[in-house]
């Protein structure tokens, strides 16, 4: 079996007795994930698909999600997520604009995405391999658009190698490790969950839906299954889980990224787990392109960016386009042999966003950072999150990481509503139940590290912020103040 390459055919064989994937209490091991994976192979090629056609994956959470994966790589297919909980008509889009050859669909797919191959059960022995080239494209991932219409990132299969083969040595994953695959798969971190563990022998187990978006589920099979040793989430789902009343598990590996990791959950996390990782990268740069562990006490209270992975490399380049020295402030660009093929069909944003530096490739990240030394830096914002209100240059940033650093505060956001003399920044706060501050007490706090032209002039009291299905904020769904 050589889906990916030589390696994770290898993998297959060595570990074929081994558990490789679970989910609902039922167990399969290579050996039977690799027959359900060639039956997938087999029932793709009946649709006439060829290396290099791009197909949609619409599955529920569940083995043959990833089997489907395996099946795509197996036979150089582009597999592109569609996440089921999204709306038809956005998956639907997706399909047309990427010119999908087929949609892979299982039985519990509620509507059919045209064109659709429904799988059938069963297994079989695994066919030969074609002959594939590096340069082909593994996946296209869909991120949102500033125009509104979403864009595909595409990632070529010698990227997704690399990548794979540098995190999970970073991380010291091996056959020992029982990873939780939680995340949408149309969100590209959830790559690491399934690819991760089977690429070192390890064992994934699949958390359907709707548990893997729910905290209190979440806590209930980590509590109840102390084998399963490493979770990757982003920092909304870590403070949902720490307010659902999880106590940590010192044999488990956390994982941490997708956004800013700041230094209140990180001192958390570093107390509820073995080991945590803060992760850094774009889609762009396939998954992530920094890994470090978080050590405790912080420098300077904060996280920051740090350990670039191998086959990676990362500049900070100011206005001018020139390279920062250690103390200056500049846009994080990334350098690398995982840096996607570019923007499907776009090359208006290809040009914007892939750059030529010296006779180097770099991705321009749209992140703010300050260069601390040698491969560190301290993440100053989004150069898309500044604003100007009353003449002040402001960073959104900056005054969430300041609410979320108050006694009580489990969560925050800030936006800017109104225009001209009307304009005014609001502060969304998510509040631990006991011990909540009050707003007089929030803008108090504020006032303590902030300037006065940095103070929202409304503060919104939520029980819980609206979340992506990628557990991160959702900023377009925050409610207008009454």
């Amino acid at each position: 079996m050589t889906m990916l390459n030589p390696h994770l055919a290898h993998v297959f064989v060595r570990h074929a007795g081994r558990p490789a994937l679970g989910c609902l209490g039922v167990s399969f091991n290579y050996a039977e994930l690799q027959s359900r994976v060639a039956a997938i192979v087999l029932q793709m090629r009946e649709t006439g698909v060829t290396a290099g056609d791009r197909v949609g994956l619409h599955l529920a959470r569940g083995p043959d999600l990833i089997a489907a994966l395996l099946a795509c790589l197996h036979d150089g297919l582009c597999f592109v997520p569609l996440e089921p909980e999204f709306p038809v008509d956005r998956l639907q889009g997706i399909v047309d604009d990427a010119r999908l050859r087929c949609v892979v669909q299982d039985e519990q797919s509620s509507h059919s995405l045209a064109p659709s191959l429904r799988l059938r059960p069963g297994v079989a022995e695994m066919p030969e391999q074609p002959d594939l080239d590096d340069e082909l494209p593994a996946y296209m991932m869909f991120t949102s658009g500033s125009t509104g219409k979403p864009k595909g990132v595409v990632i070529g299969r010698a990227a997704l190698r690399n990548f794979l083969d540098a995190a999970t040595r970073r991380v010291g994953a091996g056959c020992e490790t029982r990873w939780l695959f939680t995340t949408t798969p149309a969100f590209d971190i959830s790559l690491l969950e399934m690819l991760g563990p089977l690429w070192v022998g390890g064992y994934v187990e699949v958390v359907c839906a709707p548990a893997h978006k729910d905290p209190v589920a979440l806590l209930q099979l980590l509590d109840s299954r102390p084998d399963l040793n490493t979770l990757q989430a982003t920092p909304a789902l870590w403070r949902m889980l720490l307010k659902a009343g999880w106590r940590g598990h010192k044999g488990l590996v956390a994982l941490c990224g997708g956004e800013a990791l700041d230094a209140s959950l990180a001192a958390q996390l570093s107390e509820s787990a073995g080991q945590l990782w803060n992760c850094y990268g774009p889609t762009e740069a396939t998954v992530w392109s920094m890994m470090a562990q978080v050590e405790q006490p912080l420098a300077d209270h904060s996280v920051r960016l740090r350990q670039s992975l191998d086959g990676y490399r990362h500049w900070v380049l100011d206005e001018n386009g020139n390279d920062v020295g250690p103390g200056g402030e500049g846009e994080l660009c990334i350098e690398g042999v995982s840096l996607a093929q570019g923007y499907w069909q776009r090359r208006d944003l290809n040009e914007q966003a892939f750059i030529r530096r010296q006779g180097r490739r770099l991705y321009r990240t749209g992140d703010r950072v300050r260069r601390i030394g040698d491969d560190e830096f301290q993440y100053l914002g989004r150069r898309d999150d500044q604003i100007k209100l009353r003449g002040f240059r402001i960073e959104l940033g900056e005054i969430e990481a300041n609410l979320r650093r108050i006694d009580g505060v489990q969560e925050a956001a800030v936006r800017l509503l109104g225009e001209g003399d009307e304009a005014c920044l609001v502060g969304y706060v998510e509040t631990h139940a006991e011990g909540a501050p009050g707003r007089v007490q929030i803008r108090r706090a504020l006032h303590l590290s902030l300037p006065h032209y940095m103070i929202p002039s409304r503060i919104v009291l939520l029980e819980s912020l609206p979340k992506t299905p990628s557990g991160k904020i959702d900023r377009k769904r925050l409610p207008e103040p009454a």
